[in-house]
């Protein structure tokens, strides 16, 4: 009776400590990357691409009101995310022609050197000591209202920037869980695509002149752009590049980069069918990756440039580009891809797959 006694006040004691200290019983680890992917859900795309497609954008036009609010409902995401205006916001206004205005979103996930790109109180630093830049870009806007009817543009191109701000939320979630990166990335929403590229020019500009600067004001010049990525219409599986086979994604390198891809294709969720030319045309490849994109801007200027698209479908630049028409679970899965390689890309210079979490 004695020792069943003292086992139960021992029993007892053990429970008293547990509850008194319950953040050593709840000691774990969490794996970071499992956590980034988690935060890329069917619903959030759908959500993300209903809105960007619906009539209070109307469209998307540059220049007109539609336009305006995208600008702003992007800029807002990327406050949200906590990245770091370039400037004094994260719009940047330039010329379009004959007369009209075209806005750019520019925000900034600092790198290593730049203590993580995180505001702190009223000194937003950022920018890599190393001088070393990944832009993700994708153009927002669209052909706006014609003949008294919206067109949507849900796969080109608000699955494109549903793409981009996932991937935002994905590597600013691992920076705050303890990774770091040893290159800035720099996210863009583009607008005036259907205006000659006039965004991704505008971008250029800002780039060659000197006049895009990180918050400690250094120059972010062409020799610190280490490689920008152009994501244009990945939300469809209308356009396979096999029969029968829908999960695929098209990515024009120009020969940068594959390897990378070829790894981050083999990690969790991923296991897509890529193929790096535009279904097997040199001629078409050639057009789609120098011509017909905004990463032919950066192309031209002999910067490292990559395209990751779905193809072009039979509803492209018609009413019938609506979110209904797209393939959100294998939309997702281009996502956690593009995620992983750009990751590889920009190199983990801290923060393995596993910290510890009370």
């Amino acid at each position: 009776m004695i020792l069943f006694k003292n086992i139960s006040l021992i029993a007892s004691l053990i429970l008293m400590v547990t509850a008194i200290f319950p953040c050593k019983a709840r000691d774990m680890r969490i794996d970071i990357s499992e956590e980034a992917r988690a935060t890329v859900t069917e619903q959030k795309l759908s959500r993300d691409i209903e809105f960007l497609s619906d009539s209070l954008c109307g469209g998307r036009a540059t220049g007109t009101s539609g336009a305006m609010e995208t600008a702003s409902w992007i800029s807002r995401r990327f406050t949200k995310l906590g990245l770091v205006p370039l400037g004094t916001s994260y719009i940047h206004s330039f010329k379009t022609q004959p007369s009209g205005t075209g806005r750019n979103v520019i925000g900034l996930l600092g790198g290593k050197s730049s203590g993580s790109g995180k505001p702190s109180g009223s000194d937003k630093s950022s920018g890599n000591g190393k001088g070393q830049y990944i832009i993700i870009m994708a153009s927002f806007d669209g052909l706006g209202i014609r003949g008294g009817n919206i067109y949507p543009g849900a796969d080109s191109n608000a699955s494109g920037v549903a793409a981009l701000l996932s991937i935002a939320e994905m590597m600013s979630l691992s920076r705050d869980l303890g990774r770091e990166y040893d290159a800035d990335v720099i996210f863009v929403g583009l607008d005036a695509k259907y205006l000659s590229f006039s965004g991704s020019n505008a971008l250029w500009a800002e780039i060659a002149s000197g006049s895009l600067r990180d918050g400690q004001g250094r120059c972010i010049g062409p020799e610190n752009i280490k490689l920008v990525l152009n994501i244009d219409q990945i939300g469809s599986s209308l356009s396979p590049l096999k029969s029968g086979r829908k999960d695929y994604l098209i990515m024009l390198t120009g020969s940068i980069g594959t390897k990378e891809v070829q790894q981050a294709n083999k990690s969790k969720g991923t296991a897509l069918d890529i193929a790096f030319d535009y279904y097997g045309s040199r001629d078409f490849t050639n057009v789609f990756y120098r011509r017909a994109g905004d990463q032919k801007v950066f192309v031209e200027h002999k910067i490292p440039a990559v395209l990751a698209t779905s193809g072009i479908t039979m509803n492209n630049n018609k009413l019938t580009d609506t979110l209904d028409n797209l393939d959100l679970p294998v939309m997702k899965r281009r996502i956690w891809l593009l995620w992983n390689w750009t990751e590889r890309m920009a190199g983990i210079a801290s923060g393995d797959n596993k910290v510890k979490k009370a």
